[in-house]
């Protein structure tokens, strides 16, 4: 159809603009599929190269002279393009009238076609049958219709077929066809699927039998479906499948309305003005819908190839990025490992040196020393207790006390001096309790007490005066606390 058939590239010399020209003067125009408009371009360049155009002398305002030689050869080209250029070869000229024709007994005619290669139309009734599209009167179609038919030496309604066998086929149906036509036109009720002109003659039943074919195709299948038939053989068409019939002003107005979802879905390549020069070169109209698929798969194609292409390298790439994030990761985790290693040798050190430090500090042997540096106590710590002799003197460095430990408890004897040395008690401890025999002695050196403990009680005590008498008592407290 014209709506998306107008956005097409041009064929090679057919001019962008006379896409407007015939959309707005020819009614066929804009009810045509898409392929077959393009073919029909394709041949309007060499028809009007080839025709000789004449225009008789005018009175009034004159048509578009370039719009009226387009316009006609279109509906020319229309009926040969499924057929052959032969079919006009002998045509060569074509003259326009600025009105009707008159013959030499003065009755007027819309347009005549000559045996000779010679049309001759008056402009008014050939932009009339143009436009109306629908009235069964295409002067245009008309005698081009005649000069197919003028191929044939008959020139009687039988085009020419390329199969004899065909040929005698429709020779056979036309005479009983036409007897049938003339028949029913005789009738009061008439023949609404051919106009009655086609009645005057054999030779008007093919152009009559046209002009219905393109201008009123449903109703012609439906009336006369044998002739019908016909008329798609000899023109290898089919217009009863069609777009309906629009106007210009409609045409323009869908076309204006749903552009943007034309201009989406339309299969033509190009919606520039100079769009002639897009047509690929040599490429024939009837074969532009093949190549223009074969366009689209082939764009399909390397689509699906980009695709499959950004595919490959996107699984390369999240592959390569998968290596490399896996070495990144056992990287990290060397360098982790590497760090806990360092970490754990930092804190075995640590360890060592704070063990050491303990060890130092828990086997040593201590001296304590009063303020004036005279040493108060000494003793040796072994894992952090006391072991061996402790020894404890007075600020003027006198030893006053030794006493046994064992591994922080006082374990064995233990002995107390007076300042000048003399020895004041002598005693036993078993895991920090007094045991065994204790003995005391004044300072003068003679005997002060001595007492027995048994399981850590006092079980004897017996004390000595400085005199020399003594007195003994049983369980009791010592001045010792005991």
């Amino acid at each position: 159809m014209a709506i998306v058939s107008h956005m097409a590239p041009c064929p090679p010399g057919f001019k962008p603009k006379w896409r407007d020209m015939l959309e707005e003067n020819a009614d066929i125009y804009r009810r045509m599929p898409e392929d077959l408009t393009l073919c029909v371009e394709e041949l309007v360049p060499w028809f009007m190269k080839k025709v000789n155009w004449k225009w008789e002398p005018w009175v009034g305002p004159k048509p578009d002279e370039e719009m009226a030689k387009v316009c006609v050869s279109f509906l020319a080209c229309l009926l040969i393009v499924n057929r052959s250029k032969k079919d006009l070869a002998h045509f060569h000229t074509f003259v326009f009238h600025p009105a009707c024709l008159k013959d030499d007994e003065g009755e007027t005619w819309a347009g005549w076609a000559s045996s000779r290669g010679h049309i001759e139309q008056s402009w008014p009734s050939t932009r009339r049958g143009m436009r109306d599209g629908e009235d069964n009167h295409c002067v245009t179609i008309h005698e081009f219709a005649h000069m197919i038919d003028f191929r044939t030496p008959s020139s009687a309604s039988i085009p020419h077929f390329d199969s004899s066998s065909v040929h005698r086929e429709y020779e056979a149906f036309l005479n009983s066809e036409y007897k049938d036509l003339t028949k029913a036109w005789e009738k009061v009720s008439g023949c609404a699927a051919i106009r009655k002109y086609a009645t005057t003659d054999k030779c008007e039943f093919l152009t009559c039998a046209t002009e219905s074919f393109f201008e009123n195709a449903e109703r012609l299948k439906f009336l006369r479906p044998q002739v019908y038939g016909w008329m798609k053989r000899i023109y290898k068409m089919d217009p009863h499948q069609w777009s309906e019939r629009v106007s210009a002003a409609e045409l323009r107005n869908i076309r204006n309305e749903h552009w943007d979802q034309w201009d989406y879905e339309t299969t033509w390549h190009s919606k520039r003005y100079d769009a002639e020069t897009l047509w690929p070169e040599g490429v024939p109209a009837k074969d532009y819908a093949a190549w223009s698929a074969a366009e689209i798969e082939a764009r399909l194609d390397e689509e699906r190839a980009r695709i499959e292409r950004e595919r490959r390298e996107a699984a390369e790439r999240a592959a390569r990025e998968k290596k490399e994030k896996e070495e990144r990761e056992r990287k990290e985790r060397e360098e982790q490992e590497k760090r806990l290693e360092e970490a754990e040798r930092e804190r075995r050190k640590e360890a060592e040196r704070k063990w050491r430090e303990r060890y130092l500090l828990n086997n040593r042997t201590v001296i304590v020393e009063y303020p004036n540096g005279m040493p108060q106590l000494k003793y040796k710590l072994v894992d952090g207790h006391r072991e061996g002799l402790m020894q404890r003197w007075d600020e003027q460095g006198n030893l006053r006390e030794e006493t046994e430990y064992s591994r922080g408890r006082k374990q064995g004897m233990v002995t107390y001096y007076y300042s000048d040395g003399q020895k004041e008690m002598v005693g036993f401890y078993i895991l920090d309790e007094r045991a065994g025999l204790w003995r005391g002695w004044h300072e003068d050196g003679t005997k002060s007490f001595q007492s027995q403990y048994r399981d850590g009680q006092l079980h004897k005590w017996e004390q000595f005066s400085e005199d020399g008498t003594s007195r003994t008592y049983g369980k009791a407290e010592s001045r010792f606390g005991h």
